[in-house]
């Protein structure tokens, strides 16, 4: 199959958004590169099952930006281990009490992260890579407590008013959309708080990015036909994120140590090696076949 775009194109294309002169194309480098963020509510930080998967996601899709919430433990007693990992630099909220909060860490050596503001419920901060424009990153973690979450979502909308940049906004919103984002046996009962969410994210102006991948990203611990599963964590961006990387994409990954999916989000397109699809399995019936033994050897 013909790519859709030659190398040549792509490079055209990505002058053409930046208002860059033909004379001074960009390196085939730049289209080459990546730069991927991880959204995960971890629900715990502080033992060795997390650095374990933690340490997996980190070297499987080569981190640029990591957002933990609800990492119900204190980032100073971490410090040496995310250093380890290329993560020296960081911005933070830490939890109170019991109550987790946000951590954001980066790789200095991949980009310039600058925090602009930080509340309980959201780090907002501006991310420059060369050679594109500046833009924002707010990580959010919105609370369970209705009336906290309406007080994140006013200064959200507050904060949209004064955006002129590109924006993306990943993290726990915690509500999803409409009923196709929820699988339960009990009576849907969320339909005003669904298009009160609506009316929030169209409020600021953003749009969702969609994923791949897992379709729920968060599931209640009971087994069988009483399992809940909802879309609870996704990335949202404004039209003017979505022009800048127009290959950006998003992963919702496997449910594994937390009962929330890691979100993963490729700004510049996927990478040859994130993998894109589950790994194949051995189907039983296969070996009934008799050119399987050969077709494996």
């Amino acid at each position: 199959m013909e790519p859709r775009r030659t190398q040549e194109q792509n490079i055209a294309r990505i002058n053409s958004i930046l208002n860059k002169h033909p004379e001074f194309p960009l390196e085939e480098d730049t289209m080459n590169s990546c730069f991927n963020i991880l959204v995960w509510n971890c629900r715990g930080a502080g033992n060795n099952t997390f650095r374990n998967t933690f340490s997996e996601l980190v070297n499987t899709y080569h981190l640029d930006v990591v957002a933990l919430l609800e990492t119900k433990f204190y980032i100073s007693s971490m410090g040496m281990f995310f250093n380890n990992k290329g993560f020296t630099s960081a911005s933070y909220v830490d939890p109170i009490g019991k109550a987790g909060r946000i951590w954001l860490l980066w790789d200095p050596g991949q980009g310039k992260v600058t925090t602009t503001h930080i509340t309980n419920q959201v780090i907002h901060a501006t991310i420059s890579k060369y050679p594109f424009e500046e833009w924002l990153l707010s990580a959010v973690y919105a609370s369970p407590n209705p009336r906290s979450r309406e007080s994140l979502w006013h200064d959200m909308e507050s904060f949209a008013g004064s955006v002129q940049t590109p924006w993306l906004v990943a993290g726990g919103l915690n509500d999803p959309v409409n009923s196709s984002e929820r699988k339960s046996t009990s009576p849907e009962t969320d339909a005003n708080r669904n298009r009160e969410f609506i009316d929030r994210v169209n409020n600021c102006n953003l749009l969702d990015k969609g994923s791949s991948g897992q379709k729920f990203t968060w599931t209640k611990g009971s087994q069988g036909i009483a399992n809940t599963q909802k879309r609870l964590d996704r990335a949202l961006c404004n039209a003017e994120w979505r022009a800048l990387f127009p290959e950006g994409m998003v992963q919702n990954l496997p449910r594994t140590y937390s009962d929330h999916s890691p979100i993963l989000i490729c700004v510049f397109g996927m990478p040859n090696h994130v993998p894109r699809s589950k790994p194949l399995r051995l189907e039983a019936a296969w070996m009934l076949d008799p050119s399987f033994p050969e077709l494996v050897s």
